[in-house]
């Protein structure tokens, strides 16, 4: 440990020791948790990765639905159960809707203009505002195209290089991302802005795990000058900037620039001009476009494409749901391929795909929202500004509600042929909570159907073989960090017919 760390660690220690002091007599106690040592608290228990996994053994251990655990002077309560979800996150939402996030990604590095990161306050409102008064549930108008351009372009490249089929999703989703919120065009291969999507927020997502800063439990490091000990950190952190403001600026740029050349197609960027340029959008709206733009760009990528991704090792590991799910489409769509129309006429893959949201979620741990003042839930306080975090696998996982919960199995989501939903719906807890439940939930799920029923009409997805003829079992491992990726696994895809292959090259 270098010198300055040593310094930090002794300050946080005094700090935590003074907070203790300050605790108020005849306060109700904290919810349950492992044993707090003194000055470090729970740091030592906590770990670095599957934390639902600890979160889930502790609330069976104490027989508690709501944990305390505090470490390097973050007060966290964890949420077990879907009412203590429910009562704190919606019923309580106008004071558990603030957002936790690292204050080094958000304030030095500069992700505070993203929705995600903000606190629920009027500047985050105005965002929201503008984002519904263009991408409504109710008009798929912007989205529907470039869906469908994008996945036409999706299964040539899946007959082309079956081999390649996660790298094909990531483009695609990123793809639709990009010329739906901007409007520019994209290449079929090595796009310069999904490769820039692509390697910005995995450098985030990397700098999110735990440790990563020791500024961000010792927030008073960013005024130690450049090139005193312990400060190399900086410079991971002007790089992150550095790929930040690209992001963020750049495809922007270009829209503009397609947009005064007349080569845009339609996006929420033109939409947004025109009607700054017809008067329907006062200036100060206008001065959120950009800024909302980059906020969409974000929220469509690891999101969806990790679902449709464990969708293919769904379908895979469980070949008698593909079958029953297969059948269902083909009796539907009789060779052709899906509209937004057919998405009610299939209930059992609406199933399935709630299922493959169940099973392996992608953010196991939700969105982390902050407490902005005091509370009490079950005789516990509650401090202000803790971090929640809802365990969204526990819930998916409770034996109780869905028993075999490793195993995918539809009929959970099914009653005499139709989708029937009797308990806990995976679908909307997947995308979050009270009011910062995720803006473009209509448009992932529109997406993940029409991807989902398109291959299962087209191809036979089977699991690989060696080339000795052994069968090659997928995994099922998914990569660290807040929100995951399947491992790469192999897979067959194959084309079903040849009248298959000839209306994807149609497309």
């Amino acid at each position: 440990m270098s010198y300055g760390s040593y310094i930090a660690l002794g300050c946080l220690l005094s700090i935590l020791a003074f907070r203790r002091l300050l605790r108020k007599p005849g306060q109700p106690p904290l919810p349950p948790g492992p044993r707090k040592l003194p000055l470090i608290k729970n740091l030592f228990d906590l770990p670095t990765q599957r934390q639902w996994l600890t979160f889930s053994k502790w609330a069976e251990e104490y027989n508690t639905d709501i944990l305390h655990v505090e470490a390097a002077g973050y007060s966290m309560i964890i949420l077990q159960s879907e009412e203590a979800i429910d009562e704190l996150l919606q019923q309580r939402s106008a004071i558990y809707s603030s957002r936790a996030l690292s204050r080094v990604i958000s304030e030095l590095v500069g992700w505070n203009w993203l929705m995600a990161s903000m606190p629920y306050n009027e500047l985050w409102k105005e965002r929201r505002r503008l984002f519904q008064k263009y991408i409504h549930p109710s008009d798929n108008s912007l989205h529907g195209f470039h869906e469908t351009e994008k996945l036409h372009i999706f299964l040539n490249r899946l007959l082309n290089e079956p081999q390649d089929f996660i790298a094909h999703i990531r483009h695609m989703i990123s793809a639709i991302s990009i010329s739906m919120t901007y409007g520019i065009k994209v290449e079929p291969t090595h796009d310069f802005y999904v490769g820039l999507a692509d390697y910005t927020l995995a450098r985030v997502n990397e700098a999110l795990n735990p440790g990563t800063f020791l500024a961000e439990t010792f927030f008073f490091l960013r005024h130690v000058p450049d090139g005193f000990p312990g400060t190399g950190w900086k410079n991971k952190v002007k790089e992150l900037r550095h790929e930040m403001l690209k992001f963020l600026n750049l495809p922007y740029d270009a829209a503009l620039a397609a947009i005064a050349d007349g080569t845009a197609t339609d996006s929420f960027v033109s939409r947004c001009q025109q009607d700054f340029s017809e008067g329907r959008l006062t200036p100060p709206e206008q001065k959120l476009v950009k800024d909302t733009a980059g906020m969409f760009f974000v929220g469509m990528g690891d999101t969806v494409t990790s679902t449709i991704t464990t969708f293919f090792l769904a379908i895979v590991c469980f070949p008698d749901a593909y079958r029953k799910a297969q059948e269902e489409v083909d009796r539907v769509l009789e060779g052709r391929l899906p509209d937004h129309g057919d998405m009610e006429s299939m209930p059992y893959l609406n199933a399935l795909l709630k299922e493959v949201l169940r099973w392996q979620p992608v953010m196991p741990l939700g969105f982390y929202h902050a407490v902005t003042c005091d509370d009490i839930y079950k005789g516990y306080h509650i401090p202000a500004n803790s971090i929640v975090i809802p365990n969204v696998w526990a819930l998916f996982h409770d034996p109780t509600e869905f028993p075999d919960p490793e195993i995918i199995r539809p009929e959970r989501f099914l009653k005499d042929g139709k989708l029937h939903v009797s308990g806990r719906d995976p679908s909307p807890l997947a995308f979050g909570f009270g009011r910062r439940v995720c803006q473009g939930r209509h448009i992932a799920e529109s997406i993940m159907l029409r991807v989902a029923a398109s291959v299962l009409s087209l191809f036979d997805i089977t699991k690989a073989v060696d080339d000795d003829g052994n069968v090659i079992e997928p995994t099922c491992e998914y990569t660290t960090g807040h929100s995951r990726q399947p491992v790469p696994f192999k897979c067959s895809i194959k084309p079903r017919s040849e009248a298959a292959i000839r209306l994807i090259r149609s497309l």
